[in-house]
């Protein structure tokens, strides 16, 4: 149940938790771009909640979306420089969802963006990404978002702007999304190669000028810079099936608004793959790959 208004005295930490956090855990992984660091934040943000506040809060959605953002964007700040040193490509935590579970819950599930759109956020300062999101995926107006980053509604307009200009000009149609059904039956095309390392139908599954991102964090051995062209991917593919990935089995999911893979060995996962679908010739354009074990320890296996 969602509260408009609440006074002090009617103060409960716990039925606010239970009414907001798929709304907050939205908004931190927007942000971040890490299913465990929104949680640490949504965690931390509701031991502080424990203490009700002074004065009755009118706004009960926005006073917490308030917190929520200034917490993450203090996060992003002290994350920056891990980031710049980070071995190899930074790339976002996979949401992967299930049926019994969805850390952002039905709520939210329509506004789950792409994998390669969270990537396309990382591009953004950390105060665009805030107003961009705030603005773009919540809906909220120009006074609610400058209370909430403590701008002027004329200094978040021209920040939204500016971010969204941005986004527009990078996105080249990757915030769109393909038919389920066929993104299913071209997935299905992906996994039959991979398994049997057929390098030629993996190769008619690329587009010419594909790329392919590899994240292992220096915890594991993946490709430290994409790798582009279809042959090299390819062969990279059939290396990763009769290698890296031979002994895991391969599950389709819903991850981040798509279809996904997830890589599992002895009951956990050892990877994830996202895909970027050309929605003109239905190839592949983008292939995210997460081998960084720190980056999948959320992930259930259902």
């Amino acid at each position: 149940m969602k509260i408009a208004e609440l006074n002090p005295e009617d103060w409960n930490a716990g039925q606010l938790y239970q009414s907001y956090k798929p709304y907050l855990m939205a908004v931190a992984y927007r942000m971040l771009g890490s299913v465990s660091e929104a949680e640490d934040v949504v965690q931390d943000m509701f031991v502080y909640l424990q203490a009700p506040p002074a004065d009755p809060i009118q706004h009960v959605k926005a006073y917490l979306g308030k917190i929520v953002t200034n917490r993450c964007l203090n996060v992003l700040k002290s994350a920056k420089k891990r980031k710049e040193t980070y071995l190899g490509p930074w790339l976002p935590e996979p949401l992967s969802l299930s049926e019994d579970y969805n850390p952002l819950e039905v709520v939210e599930r329509s506004d789950t963006i792409s994998y390669a759109f969270m990537i396309l956020l990382e591009s953004l300062s950390p105060v665009e990404r805030a107003i961009y999101d705030l603005r773009e995926a919540f809906v909220y107006d120009y006074k609610d978002i400058a209370d909430m980053v403590d701008k002027s509604e004329a200094n978040c307009r021209k920040i939204y702007s500016r971010a969204r200009k941005r986004m527009e000009s990078a996105d080249a149609g990757i915030s769109e999304r393909m038919l389920f059904g066929l993104e299913k039956q071209l997935v299905k095309r992906f996994v039959d190669a991979f398994k049997k390392g057929a390098i030629p139908e993996l190769m008619k599954l690329l587009t010419e000028d594909s790329v392919f991102f590899s994240d292992g964090g220096g915890k594991v051995r993946a490709a430290i810079n994409p790798i582009v062209t279809r042959s090299r991917i390819a062969t990279l593919l059939n290396v990763l099936s009769t290698n890296k990935l031979k002994d895991a089995s391969v599950q389709e999911v819903k991850m981040n608004g798509g279809i996904g893979l997830l890589f599992i060995q002895g009951g956990s996962v050892v990877g994830t793959i996202a895909f970027d679908w050309n929605l003109v010739t239905y190839e592949l354009h983008r292939l995210y790959t997460v081998l960084n074990p720190d980056k999948l320890r959320h992930i259930r296996v259902t």
